[in-house]
């Protein structure tokens, strides 16, 4: 085994999370508070803190008791609030458990008092490293709750370097318990530790930096008004090739230009708001909607069931007509012309698909309105037939 001197592996250890303080201290700054840096800045100074202290106890430079206590509450307390950093990091709220961490230390001293266990290095080493352990494993376990919502590139290498730190602060207790000189075995632990506090450091910046440049890219591809898709976003979404059974609906609201003239633009946006909420509500999971410029709503159905697309139009058609608007106390109906297009054959262009669409949808408009029109398509076979 290599050997380590204890004394200087717990000042790098306590380097390594000071550091880490100060760049979350740093980031908390450029970022808002729901970010959870300064909550993480608190949990690395914490454990910083501790280390400091247990650093001057092995050099017997502070009373036993002050140390011993001392370093392992502030460690236990750091640990504590590095989950909750990192649960404000991936829901940007505080969880109640935060007002646990203000008597934490209080059982704790209760038992250091009338046990006098935190003299004992077995026991007290023993507890650090479980608790260290259980706290960072939780951690992982909350990463890997935000990469199956945000898959951040980040994400997986952080989940991983938090469950290798926790596994080794795991094994450390384990080493504690059964191997009689265990401090040698603690010095290359926390050396370990040290690489992993660098790591973890990182990988929290680069996930929040990860999420900063996936919210642009999502704002870029996100219409402003309505929060739904945009046309550069439903490039993205739709599939390489088109099969049968896919359907598109073109959405266009009748006499919107009245709208916004008679009753103004802030009544056209409140429409076209309630509109995309209401079309958001009726498709399925897998359907793409999109906004395709002023009030023009475009529906992707992927392998539509039904090879009779026209019903599921109507009820859209008449949820549009259903929505309660008002203005200043008086009623006002909206209604909508559908167009539908449906795939009749694989290979089929998506350019082709919506031009259909868009020529069901002018006869819709022009056979009255507040109706719904397929498209006649045949397979190419046919028609050369």
């Amino acid at each position: 085994m290599i050997a380590l001197d204890i004394v200087t592996v717990l000042f790098l250890n306590q380097s390594s999370l000071l550091a880490g303080a100060a760049v979350f201290m740093i980031a908390r700054q450029r970022r808002s508070p729901s970010s959870g840096f300064g909550i993480l800045a608190a949990a690395f100074s914490l454990q910083g803190l501790g280390a400091v202290l247990a650093s001057f106890g092995e050099q017997a430079a502070m009373p036993v008791t002050a140390w011993t206590l001392g370093s392992l509450t502030l460690g236990m307390v750091g640990h504590g609030l590095l989950v909750l950093g990192m649960e404000r990091l991936r829901s940007g709220r505080l969880h109640r458990v935060w007002r646990l961490l203000a008597v934490y230390p209080i059982p704790l001293w209760i038992a250091a008092w009338l046990t006098g266990f935190h003299l004992d290095n077995q026991l007290r080493a023993t507890l650090f490293h479980l608790n260290a352990a259980l706290c960072l494993l939780v951690a992982s376990r909350i990463v890997a709750r935000l990469r199956r919502v945000e898959p951040l590139p980040s994400c997986l290498p952080l989940e991983a370097v938090l469950a290798f730190s926790g596994l080794s602060f795991l094994l450390g207790a384990g080493v504690v318990v059964f191997v009689a000189d265990f401090v040698p075995w603690l010095a290359l632990e926390f050396f370990v530790q040290i690489l992993g506090n660098f790591t973890i450091a990182i990988l929290i910046y680069s996930v929040a930096t990860d999420r900063a440049e996936r919210k642009l890219a999502l704002m870029a591809e996100l219409d402003s008004l309505t929060g739904i898709g945009n046309r550069r976003w439903l490039d993205k979404m739709l599939p390489s090739r088109l099969s049968p059974g896919d359907t598109v609906f073109c959405i266009d609201l009748d006499h919107f230009k009245r709208i916004n003239d008679r009753f103004g633009h802030a009544t056209g946006d409140t429409v076209l708001v309630a509109v995309a909420a209401t079309l958001r509500n009726l498709k399925r999971s897998d359907d793409v909607l999109a906004r395709m410029g002023g009030e023009e709503f475009l529906l992707f159905l992927p392998e539509l069931r039904s090879s009779d697309p026209q019903p599921i139009a109507e009820r859209i058609r008449d949820a549009i007509q259903a929505i309660p608007f008002q203005h200043q106390g008086a009623a006002l109906t909206v209604t909508a012309s559908i167009g539908i297009a449906q795939v009749v054959q694989p290979g089929e262009a998506w350019p082709d698909l919506v031009h259909a669409a868009d020529m069901a949808l002018y006869e819709a408009k022009r056979g009255g309105r507040n109706r719904v029109v397929q498209a006649r398509r045949v397979p190419q076979g046919l028609v050369s037939a």
